[in-house]
């Protein structure tokens, strides 16, 4: 929190009215808010205390204000649907890279320093703590999912096993025009060209 501001972890700037639609049909209203650093979907408890979902694979998904949350293996929100083809996004934050902290707070690349997590001093062990600052980046990953909201990373590969029925159609789309995998809108030119019909 000493470098990352609160709508870098907080999608919504409070926590906001929100549904929470369950596998089995039932549906709880609450006060919620998604954290992206830490992928959990918070609430306020009736006790006023902020809590994370728990047992999220019984969630068949969480409606905030106008968007809508999946939740498989981690959440990940609706951008476009088409008749049971979707398309989401997930920003999360990566590791991009680890400087160790030398001499007079000097940093260098972690491949550069010699690290060491424990010393032996007279037959006892002792831990030491890694003095070092991680370099975090942002960004967004793009999934295509199916009517049964299970997700794929968007890429020509799992696109294809995705939808295996339509895999010469798809083929001849993505030879007909230029798509990248990493652009809302051509993903969602996908997304479109998948609806049946």
């Amino acid at each position: 929190m000493d470098v990352l501001s609160t709508a870098d972890v907080i999608y919504y700037p409070d926590f906001t009215n929100g549904v929470i639609l369950f596998r089995d049909g039932t549906a709880t209203q609450a006060k919620l808010n998604y954290n992206r650093l830490f992928d959990e979907m918070h609430f306020i408890s009736p006790k006023g205390d902020t809590l994370a979902l728990a047992n999220e694979k019984n969630i068949k998904y969480v409606a905030i204000a106008n968007d809508t949350f999946y939740y498989d293996q981690g959440y990940v929100r609706l951008l476009s649907a088409d008749d049971g083809v979707k398309l989401v996004k997930k920003q999360v934050w990566i590791i991009s890279d680890t400087r160790q902290v030398g001499a007079y707070n000097s940093t260098s690349n972690s491949a550069s320093i010699s690290s060491y997590t424990s010393y032996n001093e007279g037959g006892r062990l002792y831990d030491l703590v890694v003095n070092e600052d991680i370099i975090l980046k942002k960004i967004d990953q793009f999934y295509f999912g199916d009517v049964n909201n299970h997700f794929v990373l968007a890429t020509k590969k799992n696109l294809l096993l995705l939808f295996p029925k339509e895999q010469q159609r798809i083929e001849l789309f993505l030879k007909e025009n230029k798509i990248s995998f990493s652009n809302q809108d051509d993903l969602e030119k996908i997304v479109h060209f998948l609806k049946p019909g």
